[in-house]
């Protein structure tokens, strides 16, 4: 059976759509393809000047490195990440542009997740940064996340616009939650990935927070300056942010600590009133483009 290839395949994100095991457990395993993931991508393109960027040697430099010109790269940066704000879409509509003039011809990879899912995974993202908002705080003042980052089809139709309806491929999170072989299966025909499935491991790179780990993680937060986005901290003490760190990587395992944390623990009637005003008619545009019955099966705000 043919198999088209698509020469330069570009995934962009969102955050908190299974970014992190893409690409350090199913893209790295594909075979006809070289994969960079986001750091040395946020190099090139998120940490370059924009007036100075060149394409053409940026497009030179990546191609270099595969041996047969199938290139696979890898940013949830390039959507902006998720706790730096949607700084007002400049940054996503830079980043767009420099992509376009390095690979016109490039296939864009988009994953989308429900918004009030991805709002909950991201603050506690937030606190295992060194975050110490609190929830409402850091999801209504817009000084750490911005609510409109998540108003998917706008930057779909901009992609869309760039690079062609048919060479922007927008997947759901929740599919690939609810039956990640038979997702995967798919994908890999739509991309034309070759990648032996039985050797993938699907268990998470990331967990949420256990309920009784977060008000440590707080107190620790308090005591470390880091570039987080915005937080308080009452003075810097060297070595906290390793001890941060050790709280979330040691202690969160350990069931004592509580249950995971869910959309209800964060998410009040009047949150879920004014999410849903806010996101309805976005999704109700990004129907048109993935189709109502699948946003509706997945719970989106309709």
């Amino acid at each position: 059976m043919f198999v088209k290839i698509m020469p330069v395949i570009i995934h962009i994100g969102y955050s908190k759509t299974a970014t992190t095991w893409f690409q350090e457990a199913y893209f790295p395993l594909i075979s006809n393809y070289h994969f960079e993931s986001f750091k040395e991508v946020n190099r090139i393109f998120l940490n370059s000047d924009c007036f100075s960027f060149n394409p053409k040697n940026t497009r030179k430099e990546l191609l270099s490195k595969s041996n047969n010109g199938n290139l696979l790269l890898s940013s949830e940066f390039i959507t902006t990440a998720i706790n730096l704000g949607w700084r007002n879409g400049y940054y996503s509509a830079g980043m767009a542009h420099k992509i376009h003039e390095t690979f016109p011809d490039a296939t864009i990879i988009i994953f989308i997740r429900k918004q009030q899912s991805l709002i909950c995974s991201a603050y506690q993202q937030y606190l295992k940064n060194g975050g110490t908002y609190g929830f409402r705080r850091w999801l209504y003042s817009g000084e750490v996340f911005g609510l409109e980052h998540l108003n998917f089809d706008r930057l779909i139709e901009y992609y869309d616009k760039l690079f062609g309806v048919n060479k922007v491929m927008v997947y759901l999170y929740e599919d690939f939650k609810e039956d990640n072989v038979k997702f995967l299966t798919q994908m890999n025909k739509d991309l034309g990935f070759q990648i032996n499935l039985e050797k993938i491991s699907t268990k998470p790179v990331n967990l949420g927070l256990r309920r009784l780990i977060v008000p440590i993680i707080l107190i620790v937060n308090h005591f470390f300056k880091i570039p987080v986005g915005r937080k308080r901290y009452i003075f810097h003490v060297p070595g906290m942010t390793s001890l941060g760190r050790a709280v979330y990587k040691f202690l969160n395992p350990i069931p004592i600590f509580g249950n995971y944390l869910k959309e209800s623990h964060f998410l009040k009637s009047k949150d879920k009133e004014k999410l849903h005003d806010f996101y309805c008619e976005s999704n109700r545009r990004l129907a048109r483009r993935v189709g109502l019955e699948r946003l509706n099966h997945h719970g989106y705000y309709l």
